[in-house]
Order: C-alpha cells, then structure tokens, then sequence
C-alpha cells in the first residue's frame, strides 16, 4: 500500500510541476529548486544538485545545490569526464552508483573538503536538442537501501522537465537579449547606439573607426586610458566584431587575483604543482582557445607572469605551473591600463620587450571631458534606461542641471556620470526635473571661500579632503578603484579616509 501511495505523490508532483512548466513560470531557479526538493522527498535522500555546462569553459558548475553542504559545493567546478557528473555528462547516459567509493569515476575531492561523504547517488543528464546542457543527481538514500530502477525512472522523467524549464528560460532570456540589441541600434538625434556603446562625439567616432578596423586583426591590442572611459566596452566590440566572435572571450582582471596564483589562474596547473594542486586544471589561455582574451589592468602582473605571457604573444606556447610539456594555444590578447606603462618600462616594473610587443595596435581612449559631445547624450542614455525600471524617474534635466553636467571635470569619467545620474534619480523621486543639487557632484554645489583665513597647512588638509573625496565619489566608493586613479596604496587611501573624516563612498558629510 505503502509503495502504491509513494507512485501516486510521484505521479501527482509530476503532474504540477508540468503544469508550473506550461504556465510559463517566470522564476526559473525557484521552479528548479522545487523540481530538485520534489526528487530528494520521492526518492527519499539526503542531498542532490543540479549542475549545468558553461558553454565557455566547457566545465561543470554547481547551479543548485541542496542538502547540509549545499553551498559549500557550490564553490566547485567539474572538468567534462571528471567524476561521476562529469561522466554522465560526457557520454549523454544515466549511472545508477550504488559504491561510489569503489567506482573508479567518483572524484572524492569534493567530499574531502566539505567533509559530506557520497556513498551512492543517481546522475542523470539534461539534454535540449540533442545536447547535454548539464546533470541532475540525487546522493544517498536516507534509509540506506540501493537506488532501483523505479528511483532512476523518476529522475528521469524530472530531468526532462528540468531541462524544458532551463531551455524556456534560456529561449526567454534569448529574446529579450535580441529585443534589447535591436532596441540599443535605433538611430535617433544623429546619434549611434551600438549595444552598450553610446556616443556622439567625433572623437569617439573616430576611436570606434580605428577599432573596427583592428578587430579584423590577430595581433595584440594594447588600451589605454582612464578608469572608467569603457575600455571593457571597446574589448568587447574588439571581439565581436573580429573574425573570433564565435569563440569564447574571457575576461580576466589581472589586479584581483593575488600575485601568488595569477600564473596558475592564467596558466593552469598540474597536479601536485603546489599543496592544493589534487589535480590538473587548465588555465584562461587554455578557456579562451580560438577566441579572445582580455586582461585588464596588465600593468599589475608580476615580472614572473610578464614573461610567461611574453612567450605566449611570440610563439603561442607556455607551460602550465608545475609542468613540463609545452601546452599550444590559439588566442588573441586584448589588454588594458589605466597607467603609463612608459613609466612602469623606465621603473623597472613591467617589461620593454612586453610592451613592444603588446603595443603593436595601441588604442587610446580619450577621458569624457575631452569629448563634450558625449556628456549630454549620455546622461539622457542612463536617464531613459532608469526610466525602464523604476518609477517616479525624473522626465528630465533642468538647464543648469545640463550645464553642470558640462562644465564638470569628470575624473571618474562614463562611470562617474553613470553614478552620478543614478543617485540624482533615487533622491529626486516624484519630481519633475533633475537639478544641480541633485547631481551632488563634488564641489560644483559650494561657493569656493573655504580657503579663506586658513593657513597653509590647513589648506593642504581641506584640498586633500576634496580631492580624495572626489575621486572616492567618482568611483561609487570602490577603495582599490580610487587608489589605482590616486596613483597610492589602497591601504594609505584607507588611513587618509579615517584621519580626514571622509564618508566611505565620498559622499558629502
């Protein structure tokens, strides 16, 4: 009775999430989430998962996780073929494990470090036309009896609806990503939108001009110009309009990952190259093969890391960390700094021969104040797109609200104008018109007499505090940001701010 009562809750959930399915369910992650706790409380276990494939590294990663480690297995990636995952995702068919300790395709790596052992588990793939786009697995049966046929049957079955759902919501995502392409291409005013570039100007007119031009080209690209111009935006219209745009683009900030794993993030690894190295793991070279690479802020590689990737640009071949057989690549490097990489070559702290090499198509992008043109359109850009999602938006600037917009130095650039519309929407809800007080930007809403009376260390203290708040302000309050543009340490920029009583995000007090 017992066993016809579970058939009947199996039948009867499949039944609703179907039904969730065909009412186009708009929120994907919840519907999946339901579908995985419907098969751990059928099927009766203690955790499950829902892994899917990224398409760019061709890895395994954790989109759902349930059971008492559930986020900490989210931190991991599968290579394809690796673990039992991995092998159901490889060869597109089922595996029923009943000793997943004896079986010699477990991986028990992630086990050892979240301390969750797997004694058995079903793996299903997900597939959408024909293509496996991910696994569902269900671990350890609570009443510790084997998983059967029934068990797989029913994770089957929800593996398809798992699968229609994820394909919904990807065809969902396709056409509004293909609606919101065709609407950032309507020419209005004699002005050009090209997905999220936005201009005006002749200036950059003539930038996008010389870039479309060196897209059609292998050769490294060197960008350069101040934090916040969209150098990340003009490395993306470099892949997309070269002959690579089909291939992967990976995109790596080169100031982010500490100086002891960048080779090893780049690179790649072998197994037992370091303490944590269990296993090989290939690098953003190897990920990005056929297609475009861009890291960004180059000038913060380490000399070790400069010469590794000096040899890549010349002859397209390095070895992985730990490694000695030399691993070929086909890959184009698109790099960016906010610095004069001629004062780094002349200090010792970047190599000549790199930037040589890197600096055959150098591409400079002009600061915003130096292309006037753009201010206006662009911050009618961001206005309109607050428009689309909230409500009570302002309709529009006042006149000198405008001029202010103009006459501004913008040491944070398109970012700084960017935040700067963004916090005059929020403060100026319900009215009419965005005015220069809403704007707050530094120094454009005091008149200039606190110098007045004031010695001359007092001075120096009060420009520093502006300065620094300025900056701080420009770049939405990121510390490593203003520092970078400050041209000092993060840790120094932190102890200015506490001696100087700054706001954290450079507001005003």
């Amino acid at each position: 009775m017992g066993e016809v009562s579970n058939e009947v809750r199996r039948l009867e959930t499949l039944i609703e999430i179907n039904s969730l399915i065909n009412s186009q369910y708009r929120d994907v992650r919840v519907l999946l989430s339901r579908i995985m706790e419907s098969a751990e409380r059928l099927i009766g276990t203690d955790a499950s998962s829902l892994l899917l494939v990224d398409s760019g590294t061709n890895q395994l990663y954790f989109e759902i996780a349930l059971g008492d480690k559930g986020e900490d297995v989210k931190k991991y990636t599968l290579e394809m073929g690796e673990g039992i995952a991995g092998w159901v995702a490889l060869n597109n068919r089922s595996l029923v494990v009943n000793d997943a300790g004896s079986d010699p395709r477990h991986c028990s790596l992630i086990g050892e470090d979240t301390g969750y052992k797997t004694d058995m588990l079903i793996a299903v793939p997900l597939r959408a036309k024909d293509e496996v786009i991910g696994v569902l697995e269900v671990i350890n049966k609570s009443d510790g009896n084997n998983f059967n046929n029934d068990d797989l049957r029913f994770l089957e079955v929800l593996a398809d609806q798992a699968s229609i759902a994820i394909q919904n919501a990807r065809d969902f995502g396709q056409l509004s990503s293909e609606l919101d392409r065709l609407r950032t291409r309507v020419v209005t005013d004699s002005a050009q939108r090209d997905q999220e570039l936005v201009w005006k100007s002749p200036k950059t007119e003539a930038l996008l001009t010389q870039a479309d031009r060196i897209a059609l080209s292998d050769s490294p690209v060197l960008i350069l110009g101040e934090s916040g111009t969209g150098k990340e935006l003009l490395a993306d219209r470099l892949h997309n309009y070269s002959n690579r745009a089909a291939g992967p683009f990976i995109k790596v900030n080169c100031a982010a990952i500490p100086a002891d794993l960048i080779e090893s993030e780049l690179f790649g690894y072998v197994k037992g190259a370091f303490t944590d190295a269990v296993r090989d793991k290939s690098g953003f070279f190897e990920r990005a093969g056929g297609g475009s690479l861009f890291l960004d802020e180059i000038a913060e590689l380490s000399l070790s890391a400069q010469a590794k990737l000096l040899r890549v640009l010349q002859n397209g071949t390095y070895q992985r960390v730990g490694g000695e057989v030399d691993v070929t690549v086909d890959v184009r490097v698109i790099a960016a700094t906010n610095k004069d990489l001629g004062i780094s070559v002349d200090s010792g702290t970047f190599r000549q021969d790199l930037y040589y090499r890197l600096a055959v198509l150098p591409i400079e992008v002009p600061p915003l104040r130096d292309r006037v043109e753009d201010i206006e359109f662009l911050a009618h850009y961001f206005l309109d797109g607050f428009k689309l999602e909230r409500k009570d938006v302002p309709s529009d600037f006042s006149l000198e609200a405008l001029e202010v917009l103009l006459s501004y130095r913008w040491p944070g650039n398109v970012r700084e104008l960017q935040n700067a519309v963004e916090r005059a929407v929020i403060t100026c809800r319900g009215k009419k018109e965005i005015t220069p007080l809403d704007l707050a930007l530094p120094g454009k809403n005091r008149e200039n007499t606190e110098y007045k009376g004031k010695n001359l260390k007092d001075s120096v203290t009060l420009f520093k505090k502006s300065f620094v708040r300025e900056v701080l302000f420009a770049h939405g309050g990121n510390q490593t940001l203003a520092a970078n543009a400050l041209g000092i340490q993060r840790t120094y920029l932190s102890r200015m701010i506490k001696e100087l009583n700054i706001n954290h995000r450079g507001d005003e007090a």
